[in-house]
C-alpha cells in the first residue's frame, strides 16, 4: 500500500514538473513531446526516491547514516526549492501565465508551475547532497596520513601556472591594445591626468594608483598609449599573481590536481577573464583583492579550530588587514560588506576575537582616516547623492511610467527635482542611469534639502503601488539572482571619447575580428557552457554550497560565504545595471574557493601531526626551563 502511495505521490509530482517544464519551454498541451517530459520527471522522481530509501537502510537493513542526517537534508532541500521556485518565477512569472486573461487563470496557472519547480528543485538538490553525503563518508572512511608533508606547489609550477595565464591572457591585451577602456575609465583617465577635478565617484585610491603607473610610463616611453599599457601589463600581473596564489592554496587543502587543473582552465580559457584582466576598470583589482581577503580568512580558520595560536602564521593576519584595507576602498559596497562580516568572523574566530577585532577596528580607522582627512587634504568631491537611490529612484519612475495616480502635491514635489513629463521617457526598466541623469540635470540640490520629503513620497508610493515597486525592483535587479544571459558582458578597445584617444590594436585583420566575435559567442550555443557567463547560476551555486558546507563538509568555512552575499545584497540595494558581470565579478572570481570550501570534507589535514611536531620541538628547544640531567657521583 505505501509503494502505491508513493507511486501515486512521484506520478503527481512528475504531472507538476511537467505542467511547468512545457510552461516554460512553450510547448503545446497537444505536443507528444509533453508525454516525454512527464515520463522522465516521473522516472526521475521514482529514482530519487529509491536512492534516499536505499541511503536509509544498508544491506542488512541497518540504518547507513544517523536518522537527523535525512532529516537535515530533506528541511535543506525544502528550502532550497522553495528559493530557487520562487527566484524563477519572481523573474519569469510574466511570461508564465500562458495565452489566459483572467486574472484567477492566470494565477492557478502560476501556482502549477511554481508547484511544478518547487519539485524540480527539490528533488533535485535532495539527490545531489545525498550524493555528497555519500561522498563525505566515502572520503572520510580512507585513512588521511596526518604525518606525511603538506601538498605544496613547486616554485616551477608557481611560476609555470603564472606564466600560461599570462600567456593566454596575452592575445586579449595585443588585441585590445593599449587596454580597454569605457566611458567610466575614460572618467578616471581624465582626473590621473589632471584634465577634471578629482571626484570620489570612482575610487579616488584606484585613481591615484592610475596616475602613479600611466604617469611612470609616459616619462619612460614618452607615449601616452605606453603609459595606459603600463597600467595594462600590471593590472594582468596582479590578477595572474592573485590566482596562482589561490591555486596554491587550494592544492595545499587538499583540492587535487584534477580539480586544481579545472579552475586553472577557468581562469585561463573563459574569454571573459582574459578580457577582464586587461580592462581599466576598478571591480577588476576590487574582485581579486576580495579573493586575496578571504583567502586570509580561509587560512586563518584551521588556526582558530585546531586551538593554535595566529601568531604562527603572522602573514595571514598582515594579508587580512591590508586586503582589507583596499577592499573597503576599491569600491563602496566593499566597506559595506566587510561591516557586514564583521560581527559574524569575531564569532567564528570568538577563540582568538582579541586579536581579530582590533584588526577589524584598525582596518576601518584607516579606511575612514582616507576617506576623511585625507580625502578632504586633495579637495576629493564626493559622489553625488542621487548616485545611491537607484532602486527607490527607480521604484517612483516606474511609478509614472505605468501611468499611475498621483496628487497634485506628489507631482510638484517630484517637479522640484526633475521634469516630471520626462520620467516616463526617461524610465528603463534594467537600467537606473537615465532617471539619475535626469536628477543630476534637474535640481539635485532641493532633493539633498528635503530627503525627508521624498523619503515619505518613497513610501506613499510604495503602499498604494506596490505591484509597480516590486515589478521594478525585480527588473532592476534579476541578473544578479536569477540564472539568465547577461546584460552586460564585455567592451573592446577604447570607446569614442572627447581625450583624443583611440584603439590601436596590435593583432588585428579579419582573421582575428571572426576569431573573437565566435569566442565571444560561444556561450549563447553551448547550453552548459553559457551558466559560466550567468552571474544567477554563481548566486545559486554559492547557495547550495554554503547549504552542503553546513550539512557535509567542513561546517566552519561558512563564514566564507558571508562576504559575497553581502556583496549581492548590495548590488540588490543599489545596483545601476539589471545584470552587469564586472559588478559580481568578485564572486565568478572565487568561484573556484566557494567550490572546494563547500565540498571540502571534515578531517584533520595532511602534515598536520607533522606541523604539532615541529611546534613542540621549537618550544622545546626555546624554553628557557629545560630539565637539566645531572650525572650521578
Amino acid at each position: 500500500m505505501n509503494k502505491k502511495k508513493g507511486i501515486l505521490r512521484n506520478a503527481a509530482e512528475g504531472y507538476f514538473a511537467a505542467f511547468a517544464l512545457a510552461n516554460i519551454g512553450q510547448i503545446a498541451a497537444v505536443d507528444i513531446i509533453s508525454l516525454v517530459l512527464f515520463l522522465m520527471c516521473f522516472q526521475l522522481f521514482l529514482f530519487a526516491e529509491g536512492k534516499e530509501t536505499e541511503s536509509a537502510l544498508s544491506a542488512d537493513g541497518k540504518k547507513l547514516v544517523k536518522g537527523y542526517s535525512s532529516r537535515n537534508r530533506r528541511v535543506a532541500s525544502v528550502i532550497l526549492g522553495i528559493l530557487f521556485a520562487f527566484f524563477y518565477l519572481a523573474a519569469e512569472h510574466g511570461s508564465l501565465t500562458g495565452a489566459l486573461e483572467n486574472r484567477l487563470f492566470q494565477m492557478i496557472y502560476l501556482l502549477m508551475t511554481g508547484a511544478g519547480l518547487f519539485f524540480l528543485f527539490y528533488r533535485g538538490c535532495r539527490l545531489l547532497l545525498l550524493y555528497l553525503e555519500r561522498r563525505s563518508l566515502r572520503i572520510s572512511s580512507i585513512p588521511v596520513s596526518t604525518d606525511s608533508p603538506e601538498p605544496a606547489l613547486s616554485l616551477q609550477t608557481k611560476l609555470f601556472l603564472f606564466l600560461l595565464l599570462i600567456a593566454c591572457w596575452l592575445p586579449w591585451f595585443l588585441y585590445d591594445f593599449p587596454g580597454v577602456m569605457t566611458p567610466d575609465s575614460l572618467s578616471q583617465y581624465s582626473q590621473a591626468m589632471g584634465l577634471t577635478g578629482y571626484s570620489n565617484h570612482h575610487p579616488f585610491v584606484h585613481r591615484l594608483l592610475m596616475q602613479l603607473v600611466t604617469s611612470l610610463g609616459n616619462a619612460v616611453f614618452h607615449d601616452v598609449y605606453a603609459g595606459i599599457a603600463c597600467y595594462t601589463v600590471l593590472q594582468m600581473i596582479s590578477m595572474a599573481l592573485i590566482v596562482t596564489y589561490g591555486l596554491q592554496v587550494l592544492f595545499r587543502r587538499g583540492a587535487g590536481k584534477k580539480l586544481c587543473f579545472c579552475f586553472l582552465l577557468f581562469y585561463a580559457l573563459v574569454p571573459y577573464n582574459g578580457i577582464f584582466a586587461v580592462t581599466m576598470w576598478k571591480d577588476i583589482l576590487f574582485s581579486g583583492l576580495f579573493l586575496l581577503f578571504v583567502l586570509s580568512v580561509y587560512q586563518l580558520l584551521p588556526l582558530c579550530c585546531e586551538g593554535r595560536r595566529f601568531g604562527e602564521r603572522p602573514g595571514l593576519l598582515v594579508l587580512f588587514g591590508i586586503s582589507g584595507v583596499l577592499v573597503c576602498l576599491m569600491r563602496s559596497n566593499g566597506l559595506y560588506a566587510f561591516v557586514f562580516s564583521m560581527p559574524f568572523l569575531v564569532f567564528a574566530f570568538r577563540r582568538h576575537w582579541k586579536i581579530i577585532f582590533p584588526l577589524q577596528v584598525l582596518v576601518l580607522a584607516v579606511v575612514f582616516l582616507v576617506k576623511g582627512p585625507g580625502m578632504e587634504a586633495f579637495d576629493v568631491a564626493q559622489p553625488a547623492f542621487s548616485e545611491s537611490l537607484s532602486t527607490p529612484a527607480q521604484q517612483i519612475a516606474r511609478v509614472v511610467y505605468e501611468g499611475r495616480e498621483l496628487s497634485g502635491e506628489q507631482k510638484e514635489l517630484l517637479g522640484k527635482t526633475v521634469e516630471y513629463s520626462a520620467i516616463a521617457d526617461y524610465y528603463q526598466p534594467e537600467l537606473s542611469d537615465p532617471v539619475k541623469a535626469l536628477i543630476q540635470y534637474g535640481h539635485p540640490e532641493y532633493l539633498e534639502a528635503h530627503k525627508g520629503e521624498y523619503l515619505r513620497l518613497w513610501v506613499q508610493l510604495g503602499l498604494k503601488y506596490p505591484l509597480d515597486y516590486w515589478n521594478a525592483f525585480v527588473d532592476q535587479t534579476k541578473g544578479y539572482w536569477f540564472p539568465d544571459a547577461p546584460g552586460l558582458l564585455t567592451n573592446e578597445g577604447i570607446s569614442p571619447n572627447e581625450l583624443g584617444l583611440s584603439w590601436q590594436p596590435v593583432l588585428r585583420g579579419q582573421a582575428v575580428t571572426k576569431i573573437v566575435e565566435i569566442l565571444s559567442k560561444l556561450y549563447t550555443i553551448f547550453p552548459l557552457y553559457g551558466l559560466l557567463y550567468s552571474i544567477g547560476a554563481f548566486t545559486w551555486a554559492a547557495v547550495f554550497l554554503f547549504a552542503n558546507c553546513l550539512l557535509n563538509g567542513k561546517k566552519e568555512n561558512w563564514i566564507l560565504y558571508l562576504p559575497f552575499f553581502a556583496i549581492l545584497l548590495t548590488l540588490c540595494a543599489a545596483t545601476p545595471v539589471a545584470s552587469d558581470v564586472r559588478y559580481a565579478y568578485s564572486l565568478i572570481l572565487s568561484m573556484p574557493l566557494l567550490i572546494h570550501a563547500g565540498l571540502e570534507i571534515a578531517g584533520p589535514l595532511p602534515g598536520a601531526n607533522a606541523k604539532k611536531a615541529d611546534r613542540k620541538e621549537n618550544s622545546r628547544k626555546k624554553s628557557p626551563f629545560q630539565k637539566i640531567s645531572v650525572p650521578k657521583k
